[in-house]
Order: C-alpha cells, then structure tokens, then sequence
C-alpha cells in the first residue's frame, strides 16, 4: 500500500480499476468452473442413468433364463463407450451374476451390489431390471469423469483471453473518463501549490468535473476569497500600524527634546538652589524640585527606552563579561542615592570574578533598574545585591527591607503602569531577562521586603542566539 500512496492519482484510479475487474473476472471464472463442474456431472449422471434403463430392459431374458452368456453380450454393448469402466449384473438378492470389464482388473468388481453415488472421479449407477412387476435383478455401471479437465483447459484460455481484452477496455475507459476527476483535482493542486509559493490570493480554480469536485472548487474559491478579503484588512491594519509607528517616533523625538531641555534647565537651577539658599525651608524646597524632575526625566528614560524595546531596535550582543565588576560599577553609581536615605547598600558575590556571555550595556540596566527599584521603595534598612554562579547559570538576587508587594499584585507588577506604584521599571526588567534568555522570580511580603532573582545562561544558548540580532541600534547606544 505504501507503493501505491506514492503514485499519482490516475494511476491509482487505474490501478484500482485494474485490480478491481481481474478479481471480479478471476471470481466469476472460478464459479463458473464450479457450476460447469456440478453440470457435467449432472449430464453424465443423466448419461449413465439412460445407459442403465437401456441395460435393464435387455437384461430381463438372460435374468429369468439365468442365461449368463446372453447377459454378458448384453452388458459387453458398453464397449463402445470409453467413460464406462465396467457394467454387471446381479441377481435380485444382490448376488453377482454376470460382468462385462472395460480394463480394470477382476478384482475391482464388487462381490455384492454396490450403492449407487459418485466420489471426485467416478459415478455409480444401480438400475433395477423389473418384470411383471417383480424386481429381477439389478444393472451396476461405474464410469470415469472424462473430459472436464479438458473442458477446463479450453475454458481457462479463453477466460484468460476474456479477461485480458476486458482489461484493456477497462483502462482505455478509465483513462478516457479519470480525466474527469483527475482534472479538477490537478486544477486545485496547481492552484493550492501557486498561492501557497506566491501568497497571490486572486487566483481561482476551474468549476469543473462531478458534483463533489465542483463543491470544492467553489468551496476552496470562496475561502480564497475570505483569505483575499482578510489580507486586505491586515494590509491596510499594517499600513495604519507603520502609520502609527511614525508617529509614535515622531511625538517620542520631540517629547524628548521638548521635555528633556527644559528639564535639564530646572535641575541645574534647582541644584544652584540648593547649594547657594541659607534658609532650610527654602533649601528643601530646591530640593523637592530636584528630586521631581529627576524622577520625571527617569520616566522619560524608561519610557523611550521601553518605545525602543517595544520597536525592535535593540541589538543584543554578548561578549565575556566580569558580572561581579559590572554590577559593583553600578551600584557605585547608586550609592548617593542610598546614603540620601541612609540606606546600607553592599554587594556580595560567591566569587571574587564571574564571566558570562552576556550583553553589557542590558547587565547594566538590568542591574541598575531593580537596585534603584529597591532604592525607591525602601525607606530604612538595606539594599543587598547577592552574586552566584555555577557550571551553567548566573543567579542575581536583589533583596530590600522596603513596603513589600501583596500578594495579589504580584502577578502583575512586571506589566506596563500596574505596578503597586505605577512605572516601567520591572516592566523593562522583565524584557531585558527574556532578551537575554533568562527568568525572574520574585518573592514578597508587605512591611518585610522582596526579593528579586534573576537567573540567566552563562553561557550563550542556539535558541539566545536566534534572538539576540534586531534591525537597530545597540541597546547601550540608545542608554
């Protein structure tokens, strides 16, 4: 069956039809040499109950005479009859009387009457031989079947010749009328093959061929259609999505330079403030301004570094980096901010130098977001950065003594502007450890503190790999 799944179509369609008339033939000839066979026999079995009759009507003097040689003369009138292989004659109580044998030995002649039937290759006869009304005796013929074999022979070669020109005919109908299926078929096979190569939806199939293959052209036409119809939707939805790229670009561009350089004016005067105003009221005041427009140009950071992620225009690219001396140059940098809040902020680190092939400038955001996230949400306390490293991974925990997350937004804090307190920090986060084929746990409980850990391949995988390149800018670039 494998073989024939392999062949096209038209020639299963001629295979099967092939098949299908030899075993009908072959079925029908078997028959029939059965029911020439049960009719033969019926005609000898006629043939040989006609010769009995005949025998018994002359055997009737040569019975009732006892007259042995008459009754032979009688029986030896089979002679000329080759089927027959002997005749004989018994008295009325079944003794043998007299004989004729045409060939076989005197010892196949039964003593006693036999009873009449027939096996594979003889037939036995018993005809009674009546006078007056009174059974005389009776008349024994056994013959041989001859001829069916022969018969057989001259039936089989031209059954066979039958067959073959039946054969014939049937393929040449067959190849006349597969085209009728075949045809259609082949029509949604070229059709099926040019749209799923071209991804050319107008293209339709021939109506043709039997009243199911034409429902599947129409069918397979009226999905092209659907498809058509949707590609239109998609193509015009990506047109106005690009459209909305633009602008989305466009508005971040000049919100960058529209907020940012004014911003940059406020934190340099506020700062100048601070250093330069005696009164502490006032002072305080220079630096709540401080510290409002340094949060709100760390939104504006985040925001366009999240546009960018989001855009694709960040290019991961992993080299061999001490994770240990990347991450302590990154809280060094935080460190004001925790001695602000007279916060205790140390790293620790299994070893002294932990080499993993990863993305600089995205180790460092990474670092920075969660540390500054602790930061912001820890009023006393500490901020501990804890560094570990085995055969495989690299495992970076940032623990905190802040307000702690419940429960029941835990699940969510990684999304976008739904975290306890709103931001794009952990939302950041979280597509930095997937660009970098990793994962992150948190742990938390309200008033005690949470736990962030992130554990990430130590060395570069197949599957990071065929993440890591994008069309765009590296992500240090866009830092």
């Amino acid at each position: 069956m494998k073989l024939v799944d392999r062949c096209s179509l038209k020639a299963q369609l001629l295979l099967i039809v092939l098949w299908t008339c030899t075993v009908i033939l072959l079925l029908n000839g078997v028959l029939f040499a059965f029911y020439d066979l049960a009719q033969f026999r019926r005609e000898k079995a006629r043939e040989l109950e006609v010769l009995g009759r005949v025998l018994a009507e002359h055997s009737v003097a040569p019975l009732v005479f006892q007259d042995a040689r008459a009754a032979i003369e009688t029986l030896a009138g089979v002679r000329s009859i080759p089927a027959v292989q002997f005749a004989a004659l018994y008295t009325a109580d079944g003794r043998l009387f007299a004989w004729y044998l045409g060939g076989l030995p005197a010892t196949a002649l039964p003593a006693r009457l036999p009873t009449s039937g027939s096996d594979r290759e003889t037939l036995r006869h018993v005809e009674p031989v009546h006078w007056e009304g009174q059974t005389q005796g009776y008349v024994y013929l056994q013959a041989r079947l001859l001829g069916w074999q022969d018969r057989m022979v001259r039936y089989a070669s031209v059954g066979g010749s039958v067959i073959l020109l039946s054969l014939g005919i049937s393929m040449i109908l067959v190849a006349l009328l597969q085209r009728r299926i075949t045809r259609p078929l082949d029509h949604l096979r070229r059709v099926a093959r040019s749209v799923a190569e071209t991804h050319d939806y107008s293209v339709r199939v021939p109506v043709e061929g039997p009243v199911e293959l034409r429902e599947l052209a129409a069918t397979f036409n009226e999905m092209l259609t659907r498809v058509q119809e949707h590609q239109a939707v998609l193509v015009a939805a990506k047109e106005a999505a690009e459209e909305m790229a633009r602008l989305k670009s466009t508005f971040l561009a000049n919100m960058n330079h529209e907020i940012r350089t004014p911003l940059a004016g406020i934190l340099g005067y506020a700062q100048i403030l601070e250093e330069e105003l005696k009164d502490p009221m006032h002072r305080e005041m220079a630096q709540v301004i401080k510290q409002s427009g340094q949060r709100l140009l760390d939104t504006l950071d985040a925001l366009l570094y999240m546009s960018c992620l989001e855009a694709g225009t960040v290019r991961v690219r992993h080299q061999d980096l001490d994770v240990v001396a990347a991450t302590r140059a990154v809280v060094d940098e935080l460190a004001p901010l925790a001695r602000d809040k007279k916060l205790e902020l140390t790293v620790q680190s299994s070893e002294p130098a932990l080499i993993a092939c990863v993305d600089e400038g995205l180790w460092e955001r990474l670092v920075k977001n969660l540390v500054h996230n602790a930061i912001k949400f820890t009023e006393e306390g500490s901020v501990t950065v804890l560094l570990e490293g085995d055969a495989e991974t690299v495992q970076l925990q940032v623990a905190d003594t802040g307000i702690g997350i419940p429960e029941e937004l835990q699940s969510v804090i990684f999304e976008e502007f739904k975290q306890a307190s709103s931001g794009l920090g952990l939302t950041i986060v979280q597509r930095i450890v997937r660009m970098l084929n990793g994962q992150i746990y948190v742990e938390s409980q309200p008033g005690i503190g949470s736990i962030f850990t992130v554990i990430i391949p130590r060395c570069r995988s197949e599957a990071a790999a065929t993440r890591a390149t994008t069309n765009g800018m590296s992500q240090h670039q866009q830092a």
